[in-house]
């Protein structure tokens, strides 16, 4: 019985080692990748800074060209909501039609 319980330690004791040192295996391999991590993100942002002429460039000419093509592309993107708004401009219509009214005085009277 002793036996059992003594393996059973050991068996814990080796599942514990075993997760530590994956835990250390995966640090020192995140602090080996961390430089080259930095290094690409450093590649990046001179990538997006070299860009950026060329994207202010390309917004200016769609401003000043494109505005007709943006007001096409947005009306075409909104043709599919067409039933939606025409659902909800006849349901609004509905409701904002005057009954027929008798009276402007409210129905509550106090009788004496």
């Amino acid at each position: 019985m002793i036996e059992l319980f003594v393996v059973g330690t050991f068996v814990f004791v080796a599942a514990i080692l075993i997760g530590v040192f994956a835990t250390v295996l995966g640090f020192v391999g995140f602090l080996i990748s961390l430089p080259f991590r930095i290094l690409g993100l450093a590649f990046k942002a001179l990538g997006l800074l070299i860009a950026l002429p060329f994207l202010a460039l390309g917004g200016f000419l769609a401003l000043v060209l494109g505005g007709g093509a943006l007001a096409v592309g947005l009306a075409i993107a909104f043709v599919p909501l067409l039933p939606v708004i025409a659902l909800g401009a006849l349901i609004w219509w509905l409701l904002k039609r005057d009954a027929p009214r008798q009276d402007k005085r409210s129905h509550a009277s106090v009788v004496s």
